[in-house]
């Protein structure tokens, strides 16, 4: 039996452009987040999860972020999130057959303060054939030290590409500490990150550094340029989706010429940066940042009693 259920199931657009949302509900009445997003534009579909319920980062431009932190996933529960949801794309004619699929842990939670996340990656390793990202904003804590060894151990071992992202925030140390409730690792220690990344995965891909693009966040190239250099490190430029936490901390959207002037200073300082994750026209048009999903279910659940 899983160890996560639905009863609700959320689909925005269509197969050129399309999310699938599930509110996963855990046994003890947890609810977490797990999205699915495909799309002409996408090289794989791929398979959002989740790695705690609730969150102990308390971060202002996440809509988890003025939420308790309840417990860990299970490796179970991290695995059947997996499955659930490609169970209910394939409805939707995706199987990791008849296309490539990657799985992001990225939505509620820190993963790497969950002990149980390497096991769980390893149990969806062992049941389908992904490749795997995993996002964090990288906690200044000895278990988030030892489980990033552990994700840097099971990449090298992983048949399928496996990607470290770690959100920056900004390119200013004091603003990407003061984006967070909980003490963050500095850029030197994400620079140990990196290079401990590549020394156990040489031929893999380098460590993803994300900012979060908004209007008046730092993204000044020579502010981490000596400390994170283009040969351990690429930029992943995502613009921010308002979300209604966000908002209240005062975090407004970029404009396309300020976001193409941040482009092009870092592409002139050697790093190779992406725009791939620019949010899709169904995104802007519902918002669906992380955990977006999971506030409308819980929106609904409170309207209806």
């Amino acid at each position: 039996m899983s160890s996560i259920r639905k009863d609700l199931v959320f689909t925005f657009g269509d197969r050129h452009d399309g999310v699938i949302g599930i509110p996963g509900l855990t046994i003890d009445g947890n609810v977490i987040e797990i999205s699915y997003f495909f799309g002409d534009a996408k090289p794989k579909n791929i398979v959002v999860i989740s790695s705690q319920a609730g969150c102990p980062m308390s971060c202002a431009f996440c809509e988890l972020g003025s939420e308790k932190f309840a417990r860990n996933l299970t490796k179970e529960e991290i695995r059947d999130q997996a499955l659930l949801m490609l169970a209910e794309a394939g409805l939707h004619g995706f199987t990791v057959d008849n296309t490539p699929h990657k799985v992001t842990v990225a939505n509620t939670g820190e993963p790497m303060l969950n002990t149980a996340l390497v096991d769980g990656l390893e149990l969806i390793a062992a049941a389908v054939p992904v490749s795997f990202k995993v996002s964090t904003i990288l906690p200044a804590t000895k278990i988030a030290t030892e489980t990033l060894a552990r994700l840097a151990d099971f990449a090298a071992r992983h048949s399928q590409p496996v990607q470290l992202q770690i959100s920056l925030i900004s390119t200013s140390e004091r603003e990407r500490q003061e984006m967070s409730g909980a003490r963050l690792s500095d850029f030197h220690a994400v620079r140990k990150a990196a290079e401990l990344w590549r020394n156990k995965n040489p031929n893999g891909r380098k460590v993803n550094a994300s900012l979060i693009l908004t209007s008046d966040m730092k993204s000044d190239v020579d502010q981490v340029f000596a400390i994170l250099p283009p040969e351990l490190i690429r930029f992943r430029f995502r613009e921010y989706v308002p979300t209604l936490h966000g908002k209240s901390h005062g975090l407004r959207m970029i404009s396309s010429p300020q976001l193409a002037d941040i482009k092009k200073r870092f592409e002139d300082r050697g790093y190779d940066v992406g725009d791939w994750a620019s949010p899709s026209p169904i995104e802007w048009r519902f918002g669906l940042a992380g955990n977006v999903i999971r506030r409308m279910y819980l929106d609904m659940l409170s309207r209806a009693r």
